[in-house]
């Protein structure tokens, strides 16, 4: 149901740029240690021979939509931990990766992380969203952080409370902006609830 919810407006509603909030929270990887990443898949493990569900726990679209093939790719060749990681192709398309949803609690504070590398001389624009949305589908809460890759795995972070009443489940999706050459590496992308504010 939830994947059905997104299906149809993913690219709208994460290239909107109204309703972006900036953290004003700051969690740290170290408060992590022990809970349970809410991402399925954050190494991007391949679950088929079948690139179509290869990519189990993620959705991909491409903005403009009408690419013909796609440039995302279970890379075994480089990564950061494990023994893969997604690798997105050079594309004059904007290319958008999702998480599967998971639950959100309104009064939890979550650290949100994605590493990347590039060896495109491009240097192109990466930008980490962590989305929490109503039951309906509804987008409550969009907060975003940029990332600056370089032939170094580089690795942005977001900090998310305060998030509004009647929240139900949330996203992570990292956007790749259109580039000339080589490509741009993803891997070890995580959310893990690792706050609990007091309520009076």
């Amino acid at each position: 149901m939830r994947k059905l919810l997104l299906a149809a407006t993913a690219v709208m509603l994460l290239l909107a740029g109204s309703c972006v909030v900036s953290p004003s929270l700051v969690f740290m990887e170290s408060q992590t240690e022990g809970l349970p990443n809410l991402i399925f898949n954050p190494g991007f493990n391949p679950y088929s021979l079948d690139p179509a569900t290869a990519l189990k726990g993620w959705m991909v679209d491409h903005d403009p939509p009408d690419i013909k093939e796609s440039n995302v790719v279970i890379d075994t060749n480089v990564a950061l931990n494990g023994k893969t990681s997604l690798r997105i192709d050079a594309s004059k398309h904007a290319t958008i990766i999702i998480s599967d949803s998971f639950d959100v609690m309104r009064y939890g504070g979550y650290f949100i992380k994605a590493n990347v590398r590039t060896d495109s001389k491009d240097n192109p624009d990466i930008v980490l969203r962590f989305i929490s949305f109503k039951e309906n589908g509804k987008v409550y809460n969009r907060i975003k952080s940029k990332i600056r890759p370089t032939e170094d795995w580089t690795q942005g972070t977001i900090s998310a409370g305060f998030i509004k009443p009647g929240v139900s489940f949330g996203r992570v999706a990292i956007m790749v902006s259109p580039f000339k050459d080589g490509s741009v590496w993803i891997d070890d992308v995580g959310c893990w609830k690792v706050h609990h504010f007091r309520i009076d």
